[in-house]
Order: structure tokens, then C-alpha cells, then sequence
């Protein structure tokens, strides 16, 4: 069984051990632009969730789950933190209610934390962190079903995370152009491997590739961020709106907000839109190109 101290504990490894590849992940970021942050995106988010569970003590892994859950999305940078958040509260909304968690539980969050990010993200791609999540799930509800328990599924789920992982760059071509692995991909599987207090490299500091971003294939300039303060459900409009204006769009809502990442070249626009469904707070535009240029 999992507890809710066992799950905070992991969680707030899983920061401190990212905080330390943060540089490593970065050199890895050609994907799905190469401004050399992903890294950085996933150990802000990471480490702000943790800040937020870390005087947690509810004894329900369920009460603790949504706290990390609603912090992640509150604190979510770039594309791969937006995943990442995405697949916490998936986890969080599937064990809604329980106590512990068992293999079957567990299992079944995880399957569910992949579903919700395929689902809120515009335009999946494999060959990312999505397909690393996707095959760990996989590789859960297997190890659940053949009356694994909660350790040994979670465990089964890290090894698919780390298989996917490896496959990456046979699935998008810009990764094997040179010679890396998915970023967000490998921050994941840093992150699951942590939170079972396992470790292994898959870039060593010796062999850290070197990667000459492209900033000119960036055709969406500005990573535009914000949330949106409201009660609304219904994102639909929203959703299109921001399919329509950029890429990379995902339009999360979650209790009172709602979380809005696109790559656009209209700011403007997309803060304007926000606008129409409530007060905007947590907005943080970047300029890609400019970041790329800095990490040539």
C-alpha cells in the first residue's frame, strides 16, 4: 500500500533529484522548440509543488494528491511542466476518495493521469513525455493484473517509462537528426525513478551531446502563460480559440482557474480571450527565439 506520507515524501525527492539534472535535461530540449529550458520548466514546476505539499499531513492519499495536483498546475512552466501537472491531476482525480493506494489504484492513476494529458493537449505527439506515460501506464496494468503489489507495479511502470524513453527518438525524427532522447521524456523518467529512490544516466556529463539549436524552426514566437480566475467549465470555446493562434495550446481547468499555455506569435490575443472569462493573474510570456540564441 501507498500512503499519503509515502506519496509527499516521494514527491519532494522527486524535486530535490530533479533540481540536480535541471542543466542536464536543458541540453537535451530540441523539442517542440529548442530554447533549452525544459529542465528548468520541469524542476520550477516540480519544486513548487513540493513547497506547496510540504506541510501537508491530511492522511488521506486522495486530500494530498489534489493539494500536489492543483500546485503543479499553478506553478506549471512550459510545455513539459503543463504535461507533467496534466498527469498529476489526472492521478488525482482517478483516486478521489481512497485513503491508500493499492496496485489496482495505482495502476489505474497512472493510466488516468495519461489519459487526461493526451486529452488536453492540442496536438499530441509520441515520441515525447506522452508516450513516456503512456507506456508506463501500460506496463502498471499489466504488472496489477498479474497480482503485483503497489511497490512492484510502480516499479514495472518506471522500466516501461524507461523503455518508451529509449525509443523516442525512433518516433520523432528531429530527436535522432541529433541524437537525443526526449527531454520532457527523460525528466519523467528522472522524476518516477526518484520517487523510488532509484537513479541511473542517461546522458553523463562526459556525453552531453552538442546540440546547435535551430531558432529560425521556430515558427510560434512567444511561450504565453496565464491562469484565468473562474468558475467556468466549459473551455470549448477557448479551446479553439487558442488551436486557431499558435501551438502547443492546452487549456486546463481545475476547480476555480483555469491553466493556459500556447506558443503564439499574439500574445496580445491570447491574454485578450482570457480576459473575456475572468481576472488573468501568473502571466509570464517568453520569447523563445531569444532563448534559443542563448543557448548556441
Amino acid at each position: 500500500m501507498i500512503t499519503s506520507s509515502d506519496f509527499k515524501n516521494a514527491v519532494i525527492s522527486a524535486a530535490q533529484s530533479l533540481k540536480k539534472r535541471e542543466d542536464e535535461i536543458n541540453g537535451l530540449n530540441v523539442f517542440p522548440v529548442p530554447d533549452g529550458d525544459t529542465g528548468t520548466n520541469l524542476s520550477l514546476t516540480l519544486s513548487g509543488c513540493a513547497d506547496a505539499i510540504a506541510d501537508c499531513n491530511e492522511p488521506s492519499i486522495s486530500a494530498v494528491a489534489d493539494k500536489a495536483a492543483e500546485a503543479l498546475l499553478r506553478c506549471a512552466r512550459g510545455n513539459s511542466g503543463v504535461i507533467l501537472a496534466l498527469i498529476f491531476k489526472g492521478f488525482a482525480q482517478s483516486i478521489n476518495g481512497l485513503e491508500v493506494l493499492d496496485a489496482h489504484a495505482l495502476a489505474k492513476a497512472l493510466e488516468a493521469g495519461c489519459n487526461e494529458a493526451y486529452s488536453c493537449i492540442d496536438k499530441p505527439t509520441e515520441g515525447t513525455i506522452l508516450t513516456v506515460i503512456r507506456l508506463a501506464a501500460a506496463k502498471a496494468i499489466s504488472a496489477a493484473q498479474k497480482g503485483k503489489n503497489a511497490k512492484e507495479t510502480f516499479d514495472a511502470a518506471v522500466s516501461g517509462a524507461k523503455a518508451s524513453l529509449k525509443s523516442t527518438p525512433n518516433l520523432l525524427p528531429v530527436l535522432k537528426k541529433h541524437g537525443v532522447v526526449d527531454a520532457g521524456g527523460q525528466g519523467l523518467v528522472y522524476i518516477m525513478e526518484s520517487m523510488t529512490k532509484k537513479s541511473s544516466d542517461y546522458v553523463s556529463a562526459s556525453s552531453k551531446p552538442d546540440i546547435k539549436p535551430e531558432s529560425d524552426e521556430i515558427k510560434f514566437m512567444y511561450c504565453t502563460e496565464f491562469l484565468i480566475n473562474t468558475a467556468k467549465s466549459d473551455t470549448g470555446d477557448l479551446k479553439k480559440f487558442f488551436s486557431q493562434i499558435g501551438d502547443c495550446s492546452a487549456v486546463v481547468p481545475y476547480s476555480d482557474f483555469i491553466k493556459i499555455h500556447i506558443h503564439t506569435n499574439n500574445p496580445d490575443k491570447a491574454l485578450a480571450k482570457g480576459l473575456e472569462y475572468g481576472e488573468l493573474t501568473n502571466i509570464k510570456i517568453d520569447n523563445m527565439r531569444i532563448q534559443s540564441n542563448r543557448t548556441i
